[in-house]
């Protein structure tokens, strides 16, 4: 078996026939495959060779220690450059990260990570103590930013509104104190509607029920009905309001700046 070009050239100086030089090297080719097959590179195995078309380079089928089979180039077998299907760096990429199972953020419990197909970690999978489950960033549960599901901030924002916005006898004190028009609003007054007949339809809601202030052919009609009965409704329950409030919401303070009492 030849094993080296010194030895091949002896061969050639030897006189040796071609063909049998030929028969040689067939044969010297063959067992360094078989050399290859069955050998170890660190948690692989290497299984046979696989052609590549185009190439020529030689490549090995092997068979990694968790069970996957991957093609490695025979020079990254035997550098070291591959150890591995892939799943080594994916491990040792897991160990470096700071392990967050069973760890309590606020009301999240942390149940495990959240690897992408490459072994990536892109979240946490977090039991929330409303019963739902979240993925979650490490540094938002880290940092604190990330402290529930979103049931938190919806109670939070429930309870702002609640303290932002007075209801009394059924009231929204902030809805009738400001006068603005919604944007979509039709007519371009609040309480005004056009009928099908082209008339105009003016009412008002107050502590819980609706007012039908009567039908008018013209808009201007429908339009001084409606601030009629504002004056009449509203601004006497918000002087009332402000009289016995302390400390008034803003927005009957502003009221009264604007002198809107009619």
């Amino acid at each position: 078996m030849v094993k080296t070009d010194d030895e091949l050239q002896l061969l050639f100086e030897s006189g040796m026939a071609v063909h049998d030089i030929i028969n040689i090297m067939s044969r010297t080719i063959l067992h360094m495959k078989m050399e290859m097959s069955g050998k170890q590179f660190g948690m692989l195995t290497v299984l046979r060779e696989v052609k590549r078309e185009n190439s020529p380079k030689r490549y090995w089928l092997c068979r990694c220690q968790c069970g996957k089979e991957t093609v490695v180039e025979e020079s990254h077998l035997k550098n070291g450059h591959t150890k591995s299907c892939g799943c080594y760096r994916r491990t040792a990429r897991r160990k470096r990260i700071r392990d967050l199972t069973g760890l309590r953020f606020g009301r999240l419990l942390v149940l495990e990570a959240v690897l992408d197909e490459d072994g990536f970690l892109t979240g946490w999978k977090c039991q929330c103590d409303c019963g739902k489950q979240c993925v979650c960033k490490s540094a938002s549960l880290t940092s604190g930013v990330t402290k529930s599901c979103g049931c938190l901030q919806e109670e939070q924002r429930k309870e702002n509104m609640k303290k932002a916005i007075h209801f009394v006898d059924g009231t929204c004190v902030e809805r009738i104190a400001c006068r603005k028009t919604f944007m979509n609003n039709t007519t371009g007054h609040r309480g005004v509607y056009r009928r099908e007949n082209n008339h105009w339809r003016a009412c008002i809601g107050f502590q819980g029920k609706v007012y039908h202030l009567g039908s008018f052919k013209s808009f201007e009609d429908a339009v001084e009905a409606r601030l009629m009965a504002e004056e009449k409704l509203y601004d006497t329950f918000l002087e009332q309001y402000a009289e016995e409030k302390v400390n008034p919401p803003s927005c009957i303070e502003n009221y009264e700046e604007q002198g809107n009492h009619g």
